[in-house]
């Protein structure tokens, strides 16, 4: 998969590439773009997306910061590996180490911040805890993360993580075009505050051509897509927010709004159970990075300032 004009938007080709092998024998393909001299970012996506799908936030960080760019496992740029078996959070966390591993053997070690949404946030949460802190900040864009039982938001955001579980495993996998699916993203009510261009973007970018059939088809498996909603409905790693080492921002969703999800409510109670830094973009839902992204890189630039990260 190459980079390539989708929508209103041009993505620049890489600087370089990487191709990494996880224990597995899975693949992760690692770009590089921006300021080779500037701070590094790490940065990935939510369940069933991909990376370069989120273009219209992260191109407002390409003067200043050294971007390294990855999918998850069988999203976006990664070739499909074996069956579902380890298409899960925790997998996940151990590809992070990896990808982190071979990011610093090829690239060099610099001040490096993580910069997730949604569940790669959550598993850059569980591999902090697991492997230890490998970051100068990390800065999480709404995860969705399930509260432990007796919270009241227990029941809300492990409810929320199954219904999705449902919904993946019966998605539509193949289209006759990304323009069809282009289409379906722009006429769903919840996906409507996204920046012009969005949509095809993201249709694109989870997306693959289908040789034989002529069909494309998602990047993604939607029973690996469910998997993941699963897994992390059974994950319980809130408690362990103290643990956490360095520097630490949430930006969420917006929790007042009208059509506000578990996230946006889930971050605030967590802010208030914990106190880490922690900033709702008004007017915002889950795909906050698609809806305002001028205003995500703005406090993405102000909170890595603030922790040492100076362009």
């Amino acid at each position: 998969m190459q980079s390539t004009m989708s929508g209103n938007f041009s993505l620049p080709e890489p600087a370089e590439t990487l191709t990494l092998t996880m224990a597995d024998e899975a693949e992760i393909i690692v770009r590089r773009h921006g300021n080779a001299n500037g701070p590094r970012l790490v940065l990935a996506h939510g369940n069933g997306f991909a990376t370069d799908a989120y273009f219209p936030f992260w191109r407002h960080l390409l003067a200043d910061y050294d971007l390294c760019l990855y999918d998850q496992r069988n999203h976006g740029w990664n070739p499909r590996h074996g069956d579902i078996v380890h298409h899960d959070v925790p997998w996940f966390a151990t590809d992070m180490d990896t990808v982190l591993d071979g990011i610093e053997t090829h690239f060099g070690k610099k001040p490096t911040a993580g910069v997730f949404h949604s569940i790669s946030a959550v598993t850059s949460v569980r591999h902090a805890l697991e492997c230890g802190w490998r970051w100068d900040a990390l800065v999480l864009f709404d995860p969705p993360f399930v509260m432990p039982p007796m919270h009241e938001l227990h029941e809300i955001s492990q409810g929320f993580e199954l219904m999705l579980a449902g919904w993946s495993m019966t998605r539509p996998e193949s289209f006759p075009s990304p323009d069809t699916l282009a289409e379906q993203f722009q006429a769903s009510k919840s996906l409507s505050r996204w920046v012009e261009g969005s949509h095809a973007l993201m249709a694109r970018a989870i997306l693959r051509e289908d040789k034989e059939s002529g069909d494309w088809k998602l990047c993604c498996p939607p029973a690996g897509e469910s998997r993941v909603y699963a897994t992390n409905g059974s994950m319980n790693l809130t408690p362990y927010f103290p643990d956490l080492k360095g520097p630490l921002k949430i930006i969420a969703s917006d929790p007042d709004d009208p059509n506000a999800r578990s996230p946006g409510l889930v971050n605030r109670a967590l802010h208030q159970l914990y106190g880490h830094p922690w900033e709702a973009v008004p007017g915002t839902t889950h795909m906050l990075q698609l809806e305002e992204p001028e205003a995500c890189a703005r406090i993405v630039k102000e909170f890595l300032s603030e922790a040492g990260l100076k362009s």
